[in-house]
C-alpha cells in the first residue's frame, strides 16, 4: 500500500470514530444550546480539518 492510501485510510478512519462520537454525544447530552450549536459542530469543524491535515501529509 502507498504512503497515500496509508494517509487516506488513517484519515477516514479518525473521521469516521470522531464523528460517530460526536454524533453520540450530540443525541445523548442534555438540551444545551452552546453544546448543540457551538461545541459539537466546531469540533465536528476542527476534526475535519484535522482529517484533512492527515490527508495533505501523505499526498
Amino acid at each position: 500500500m502507498s504512503q497515500a492510501k496509508k494517509h487516506l485510510t488513517l484519515s477516514l478512519s479518525y473521521l469516521g470514530i470522531s464523528w460517530t462520537l460526536l454524533f453520540w454525544l450530540h443525541f445523548t447530552t442534555e438540551p444545551n444550546i452552546f453544546a448543540h450549536l457551538v461545541a459539537i459542530p466546531s469540533l465536528l469543524i476542527f476534526t475535519g480539518y484535522s482529517a484533512y491535515q492527515i490527508i495533505k501529509k501523505g499526498a
